[in-house]
């Protein structure tokens, strides 16, 4: 039910064509995470569906997915090349979390879009929290850290993570990502 709920309040927010930012990465790389990502969430198996379903290439570089998978040998990585960039789609190893990436993408549009999406959901019944919000000092400029939770009223103890991370400069493996996972409390990390 979780799921279903931001997923109804998120494709209602997409289908408004003003809420989105004007630049074409930012603007591919939040839909991507909205077409896959969110409706996934705990599905990592769909995800792999979704990728072979259109012959994504697999990332094999290992320094490639040690960036887009970390560890663990749960998961996979996509490349998506576009004419608005290079971005790729992956399953993180360890906690099976969706994550989208974009190379370069203006970090304010993917933060403001990031933020309509999460605060577009709130509605009675649903809990949506900012968790963590910081800022660190990085090789690309300051990495903004940004978590959300969202969970059922008195489910708190069961939620689902959104997490953007951004970087200030382009030049590194990326500069944003966008990522989608199932927590459950005092289990210290995403599940699966």
């Amino acid at each position: 039910m979780l799921r279903s709920i931001v997923t109804g309040g998120i494709v209602s927010l997409s289908l408004c064509a003003t809420a989105w930012a004007d630049d074409p990465s930012a603007n591919f790389v939040t839909r991507l995470f909205i077409n896959v990502c969110i409706p996934n969430v705990d599905k990592p198996d769909n995800v792999r569906a979704w990728a072979l379903e259109r012959k994504l290439s697999a990332v094999t570089a290992q320094p490639a997915l040690d960036v887009f998978v970390g560890p663990g040998d749960r998961g996979a990585a996509w490349a998506l090349p576009t004419s608005y960039g290079s971005f790729a789609l992956a399953i993180r190893g360890t906690t099976q979390a969706c994550a989208v990436y974009a190379r370069a993408a203006d970090p304010a549009d993917v933060e403001s879009d990031f933020k309509k999406i999460l605060d577009g959901v709130a509605r009675p019944g649903l809990v949506v929290k900012i968790v963590q919000d910081t800022t660190t000092p990085g090789a690309s400029g300051t990495i903004h850290t940004l978590i959300y939770s969202v969970a059922n009223v008195g489910e708190e103890q069961q939620v689902n993570l959104y997490t953007l991370q951004t970087a200030e400069r382009a030049g590194g493996a990326f500069q944003a990502t966008l990522q989608a996972a199932v927590y459950h409390q005092g289990s210290g990390q995403p599940d699966r």
